[in-house]
């Protein structure tokens, strides 16, 4: 018997997130498959739902939400047997875009029976798992403004995005073996930051490496944004681990989430250590 549990952040998206057992109940035959759909309250919650899972020996764990909700889930099941699969049911969907996840229940449900598998990476930041990227300065600032408010989807990010680039921003992140300041940095898993964003471009999420790129000003990330999202241009390279510091009162994010971490910020990566279900 094949235990499977689909635990569902019930806020992620623009307009909710419900999950039915008659959604999915057709496409499975109950002799050989144990299913489960479990709704989480809170971060905390679903931490504590994820943990009962992989006690009662589940096989598969589906994370219905965005990349918050599969960071999550996906940190206790680093290095283990268990496999991911992903509804990707968030604003940005970062991961799920990268590995071309679909969102038809349909889809995801076949996928699962096949039990085809990729072994993805994952980035760590003192001690912190992320799966998709990290952020300091801007990227992160606009997240942080995004989580305060209500509304959802593009038009509030776009918002966010607009409002913290034009804002008095004093961040000052180094990078390590610069003496140049940092108007903002960015360390990622994966070729998308949400909305099919891209900066960048090249990442791989088996590779053994992680890709950044920088600005050092807003006219240097309006260049590179504009240089990214029109031309297709790469600013990025390729690290296998690196060290940031920066204020104490530097906007700091991972997976789409804000995040509060004290500085310096040693980023390394963990190879094949997560198995997603595609």
């Amino acid at each position: 018997m094949i235990k499977i549990a689909f635990l569902v952040n019930p806020i992620s998206g623009k307009n909710g997130n419900k999950l039915e057992f008659k959604q999915i109940n057709t496409f499975f035959d109950f002799d050989k498959y144990a299913i489960e759909i479990r709704y989480s309250s809170s971060k905390s919650d679903l931490e504590r739902l994820t943990k009962e899972c992989i006690h009662k020996g589940c096989d598969i764990i589906v994370a219905s939400g965005g990349d918050g909700t599969v960071n999550t889930i996906a940190k206790f099941l680093v290095n283990s047997n268990i496999k991911l699969a992903i509804l990707p049911r968030g604003s940005g969907n970062g991961l799920a875009s990268h590995l071309g996840l679909s969102k038809s229940i349909k889809k995801l449900c076949s996928s699962i029976k096949h039990a085809e598998t990729v072994h993805i990476d994952c980035g760590e930041v003192n001690g912190t798992y992320f799966f998709s990227n990290f952020a300091l300065g801007y990227p992160a600032d606009v997240i942080h403004r995004y989580d305060k408010d209500t509304k959802r989807g593009l038009s509030s990010y776009v918002h966010h995005s607009l409002k913290s680039f034009f804002s008095k921003n004093k961040d000052v992140i180094m990078l390590e073996k610069s003496d140049k300041p940092k108007f903002c940095v960015l360390i990622s898993n994966t070729k998308y930051l949400g909305y099919n964003v891209s900066l960048t471009p090249k990442a791989e999420i088996n590779n053994g490496l992680l890709d950044i790129v920088f600005a050092n000003s807003r006219i240097d990330l309006a260049l590179k944004m504009a240089g990214s999202i029109l031309f297709k241009k790469n600013f990025a390279h390729s690290v296998s681990e690196v060290v940031l510091s920066s204020n104490d009162s530097c906007s700091a994010q991972l997976d789409g989430e804000p995040i509060h971490l004290k500085s310096p910020f040693h980023i390394t990566v963990k190879k094949n250590c997560l198995k997603i279900i595609v």
